[in-house]
């Protein structure tokens, strides 16, 4: 598709570009809205956004009619039929280019990639947690983000007693997964 099809408000158009919406939505749920937008103007060739892209993008992302789960600052989609609570694996970044942004990852799976990296060990301090769970996410460096993302990952598994500590201070996995 082009950039002159992108801005053209025909069904045709719309309903292709919001198919394309959807079909992110199925095939990265959980997906931020960022997310969305930028594999739909990748698809079309357009390489920057601006208030003109910006606005087409957000009528055809709120147009597949998906309703957005917010978690912190961010909309976050999910498949139909995915339950967020009951979200159990994280995605590893075939290539290092398509490494995600924290703010892009949702805290579900952090805490499936601390989980498994705790009960792999184990056991783990909690800052170990976060180090390896962020590995596991392609995520190479812990940034003040990647620490927040890790943080509400960590208060995920607590929430669901899937960890607890042990007297020594080391997590350890309850096999409640």
């Amino acid at each position: 598709m082009t950039e002159d099809e992108f801005f053209n408000k025909s069904t045709q158009a719309t309903s292709f570009l919001i198919a394309m919406a959807n079909e992110v939505i199925i095939k990265e749920s959980p997906v931020s809205f960022n997310t969305i937008g930028i594999r739909i103007r990748e698809a079309c060739g357009i390489t920057k956004g601006g208030a003109k892209v910006n606005e087409r993008i957000d009528y055809i992302i709120r147009a597949t009619r998906v309703k957005p789960a917010p978690e912190g600052g961010t909309l976050f989609f999910w498949r139909k039929g995915d339950d967020p609570m009951a979200y159990d694996f994280y995605r590893y970044p075939a290539d290092p280019e398509d490494v995600r942004q924290p703010q892009d990852i949702h805290p579900a799976e952090a805490a499936c990639a601390m989980l498994e990296a705790i009960v792999a060990e184990y056991g783990m301090p909690v800052e170990s947690a976060y180090v390896a769970g962020a590995r596991k996410l392609g995520l190479t460096r812990m940034t003040p983000a990647v620490k927040e993302l890790m943080e509400h990952g960590m208060d995920i598994l607590q929430n669901e007693n899937a960890v607890t500590k042990d007297s020594s201070g080391m997590l350890q996995g309850n096999n409640v997964v």
